[in-house]
């Protein structure tokens, strides 16, 4: 999503995270501005800037979503959960050009499940309160993710094919509440 279509009134979260979302954008632009040179370094911060981005929605987020709702998660939750699987397994294989447009093309359609006033970050917002402050800070405060080495075998391309087809086959965005 643009940064033109983000105009909506956000709270501190909600801000926090779509501002993180533009920030990994950036660092993805960058990996392949250049066409004869992949930005190794680049892809390398966005790869470990994805990672503790989702750990933030699937750790603090979702989970502080469904104990205030009793134990039941989030309508979206699962959508998301199934798209965080599909977009991890596509950071395990060695990046190309290639790789990126199909990490692009799964964000697109996932960061609107998150964003705007009906987005995931504004409802997990509006669950906490004046309690949301609380969840800014662990957010701000989450741990890098240890990086793992990419890995080329025929069992990781397997598994982010997979991974990639049951998030496309994801339900289309939907009511949150």
């Amino acid at each position: 999503m643009g940064r033109a279509e983000r105009t909506h009134e956000r709270g501190p979260l909600a801000r926090y995270l779509e501002e993180d979302h533009e920030r990994l954008e950036r660092l993805l632009d960058q990996a392949v501005a250049d066409p004869a040179r992949f930005d190794h370094d680049a892809y390398v911060r966005f790869r470990a800037g994805l990672l503790r981005h989702i750990g933030i929605e699937e750790k603090i987020l979702l989970a502080d979503a469904r104990q205030r709702r009793g134990g039941e998660p989030l309508p979206i939750a699962r959508d998301i959960r199934v798209e965080h699987g599909a977009i991890a397994s596509l950071l395990v294989p060695t990046p190309d050009a290639a790789l990126v447009g199909e990490i692009r093309a799964l964000l697109e359609r996932h960061n609107p499940r998150e964003e705007g006033p009906e987005g995931m970050y504004a409802v997990c917002e509006a669950l906490a309160g004046e309690e949301a402050a609380l969840l800014l800070e662990q957010a701000r405060t989450a741990p890098e993710v240890p990086m793992a080495k990419y890995f080329d075998g025929p069992r990781a391309i397997r598994s982010a094919a997979e991974a990639l087809e049951r998030a496309k086959a994801a339900a289309p965005p939907r009511a949150l509440r």
